[in-house]
């Protein structure tokens, strides 16, 4: 029986082969789609559940509160891991963590090779104990556990010792501390938060094990819990613990801890984050609906199709039952056709997958290979994938046709207002709804992201270079430098800073005059004079920063805040000039005001800003406000004078504008996902719709003939067969246009700076969505249109 009814099943696909190949392109679009997008969640869900003990792993972050304004922080002060692990009997190990120089690259030598090394952390020697990170050459108990020791993963070993036993060997870092390889370890996976390339043992340097302190918050700290602990009594216990050692008027954080499961999707709005590897739940979010939608777009195609052709397939069915056959036996037969369709499909659908892998790594981010796609999980997806389509597809040629009475099976067709042509057109309209909502989405996705691009900073970071500087041996070396880049004609104006705008800075607060409880928080960054000229940020009073070098007496810090600042300690930009900024530093006096500007990116307000002289923080960067039409000649002269000024140091830069960019990666590689898949979901609609239309043209041959023969033109045959199909074109933008709003509001809400969502947007894609269908439709109605009408009406 079962071998009967695949013979028939090859036997209808055969013998519809438009309808066929439609359908199978379809399913294997979306099939290899949906299959993309579940290892994208997949991969984004399973970030650091290799770690054997990951249910007991937690991450310490902090609510910081500043007057009205609350942060959540990754960091804790360095003596809060070992104190709580000594104090509180649920912590069963700690360990600190810090990227070097809060995040700068490092300059590495390794004999005479130089080397600039980003992804390089300090930690304590308990990492070993917390997390599963494999030594592959070295000793655990050993090889943090003192100070001027170094680890190296596998990549960078191979890169700093090629060919060579890196194991005992020195490597130099910033030219002034020296460690020894002690190990050599596998690299952190790709869906691993912690993503180090270097580890050097948290002793190595000093200062981060002498000056213990409960104010300086920049260390992640990670805890392993005991079993059975509770953490949220770990975190009153955490907080009574703070409370004793610190006096109330110096409390201004509230100890929290975060399940290691949850730091890579819900740490987006967690500052002082070291990983670059934090993920958006609302992307996997609409990733996961765009799979679905995707997903059901196909199986409706095929529904559709298989709606269109059971009415050639009535007589069929009404003289199968008719010669005895069951309703059970007839839902098999149809439910193995479509199982047959759906699993060639399947076959399809992941040659296609594979095919487009790459592509889909440039526009995601990843670095999936085939082993990753065809992981096990994997496969049980796509086996679920091939169950539901089966069942959802297959439904109603399977269950509605096998329900039917013989007698109403004899006829030749169903009528236009049965249950057939209703449930077409209901699905046509959930299709290009869906679409629609695509189209949508799409067109706010890129509106936000250019809005940002084109938004005025308040600064301008066009050919603006930040040459990081921190491995120079001398002062000299910085200052000759500097002064051989001034002579370049292509050089408008240099200057030193700390740090540059969406890079962070040093965080202090602020008071107002008398209120010294009132505070809020100020980004602070060590800067020269030139700094206002090389940003071109708008001075409103006063002056720029004055020369750091004064008389040693004089303890005064001069500061020159942006508008927010001065409008919250209640002064005019000119009223500002001169007055005390209380608790900024000891004794800091404003000596200008400069327009606000966005130094973070656009999901923050802007918030309080200062340039300052205080030698608290070193000047880490020469930035350098080109003016050239050849960027890359000029880049070339200043790598030149780098290496003859500092050639024990490697050249390491970035372009402030290109640096901007990365703030918003997560949003462009959404935007650019969703445009790419939007358009594979309207394409898939749109082969369903071009079967829809070549199967009216075809059930209307006669009536196409006559209308010919009395005179009509091509236009208005196309006319009457598009207009049904637009008709339903139009119902879907009525219906889409709300829920495209809803979801798109709610993802600009995340934005501090955004877009209006204009009316334009929704007749532009539902005018998409009508000159689409009806271009499909056009196809297939002109080809009817052009057919000899003697042929026509010899059609039976």
């Amino acid at each position: 029986m079962l071998t009967n009814y695949l013979k028939i099943a090859i036997r209808n696909l055969m013998k519809n082969k438009l309808f066929t190949g439609l359908n199978l392109l379809g399913l294997a679009l979306g099939i290899a789609v949906a299959l993309l997008l579940l290892v994208y969640v997949q991969d984004e869900v399973s970030f650091d559940r290799f770690h054997t003990k990951v249910e007991r792993i937690y991450r310490g972050i902090v609510d910081v509160t500043f007057g009205e304004i609350s942060e959540t922080w990754s960091s804790y002060p360095n003596i809060v891991g070992p104190t709580m692990k000594s104090e509180v009997a649920g912590v069963e190990e700690q360990m600190r963590m810090w990227e070097h120089n809060f995040g700068e690259p490092a300059f590495v030598s390794v004999g005479e090779r130089k080397f600039v090394q980003k992804n390089f952390a300090w930690a304590d020697s308990t990492i070993f104990k917390i997390f599963d990170l494999k030594l592959l050459a070295g000793n655990p108990a050993t090889a943090l556990n003192g100070p001027k020791k170094v680890i190296l993963s596998k990549t960078v070993a191979d890169k700093y010792f090629p060919r060579q036993d890196p194991i005992g060997r020195l490597i130099k870092i910033d030219n002034s501390l020296e460690l020894e390889v002690t190990g050599v370890y596998a690299d952190f996976p790709q869906n691993s938060t912690l993503d180090a390339e270097v580890i050097g043992s948290f002793p190595s340097v000093a200062w981060t094990v002498n000056n213990l302190s409960w104010s300086n918050a920049s260390f992640e700290t990670f805890f392993l819990l005991s079993p059975g602990a509770d953490p949220k009594k770990l975190e009153v216990q955490f907080n009574k613990i703070y409370e004793k050692n610190v006096p109330v008027e110096n409390r201004w954080m509230k100890y929290r801890l975060q399940a290691m499961t949850d730091v890579h999707l819900h740490s987006a709005t967690i500052g002082h984050s070291y990983s670059d590897r934090i993920g958006d739940p609302q992307q996997v979010r609409i990733l996961i609906i765009l799979a679905i939608v995707i997903l059901v777009i196909a199986c409706i195609n095929y529904m559709n199709l298989a709606t269109a052709r059971s009415q050639q397939r009535f007589r069929e069915v009404g003289i199968t039952k008719t010669v005895g056959a069951t309703r059970m036996q007839l839902a098999r037969r149809f439910y193995l056709e479509t199982a047959l369709m759906v699993a060639i499909a399947l076959v399809m659908g992941v040659v296609l997958m594979l095919g487009i892998l790459p592509i889909f790594n440039d526009l995601a981010g990843k670095q999936f290979g085939v082993l990753d796609v065809l992981t096990p999980t994997v496969l049980l997806g796509l086996l679920a994938i091939g169950t539901i389509v089966t069942l959802l597809a297959g439904s109603y040629p399977a269950l509605m046709l096998s329900s039917f009475n013989p007698k109403h099976l004899l006829q030749t067709a169903f009528r236009q207002k049965s249950s057939a042509g209703v449930l077409r057109r209901s699905l046509v309209v959930v299709q290009f709804s869906a679409s629609i909502i695509l189209i949508i989405c799409t067109v706010l996705f890129y509106q936000q992201l250019n809005f940002i691009q084109q938004r005025n900073l308040g600064y301008k970071p066009d050919q603006v270079v930040a040459i990081n500087m921190a491995a120079a041996e001398t002062r000299d070396q910085i200052n000759g430098f500097n002064h051989a880049c001034k002579a370049l004609s292509s050089v408008q104006e240099v200057t030193r800073a700390q740090t540059f705008p969406g890079e962070g800075g040093s965080g202090r607060t602020i008071s107002p005059p008398n209120s010294e409880s009132q505070t809020i928080p100020v980004t602070t960054n060590h800067a020269n004079t030139e700094i206002l000229d090389v940003l071109d940020i708008k001075l409103l009073a006063g002056k720029t920063v004055p020369a750091a070098e004064k008389d040693p007496k004089d303890t005064t810090v001069q500061v020159v805040v942006n508008k927010f600042v001065a409008d919250f300690l209640g002064y005019t930009p000119e009223e500002a000039i001169g007055k005390k900024a209380p608790n900024l530093f000891d004794n800091a006096e404003i000596v200008g005001v400069m327009d606000n500007f966005h130094f973070d990116n656009f999901h923050q307000p802007i918030g309080g800003y200062a340039f300052h002289n205080a030698n608290t923080e070193g000047r880490t960067y020469t930035l350098i406000k080109l003016q050239t039409q050849d960027l890359p000649q000029s880049m070339k002269q200043i790598e030149a004078l780098f290496n003859q000024s500092m050639p024990t140091s490697a050249f390491d830069y970035t372009f402030l504008d290109d640096h901007l960019n990365t703030l918003y990666r997560r949003e462009q590689r959404t935007a650019s996902v969703v445009m790419v898949f939007s358009c594979l979901a309207i394409l898939i609609a749109c082969l369903g719709l071009f079967g829809l239309a070549a199967f009216t043209a075809e059930q209307r041959t006669k009536e196409i003939g006559v209308r010919k023969v009395l005179g009509a033109s091509i236009g208005s045959i196309v006319q009457l067969l598009s207009r049904d199909f637009l008709r339903l074109v139009l119902v879907s933008v009525v219906i889409a246009s709300p829920v495209a709003w809803y979801f798109m509001n709610g993802w600009l809400k995340e934005f501090a700076y955004r877009i209006n969502i204009e009316w334009w947007v929704f007749v532009l894609a539902g005018a998409s969505a009508m000159l689409i269908a009806f271009l499909t439709v056009s196809m297939q109605s002109v080809r009817a249109a052009t057919i000899d009408p003697i042929k026509s009406l010899k059609s039976e």
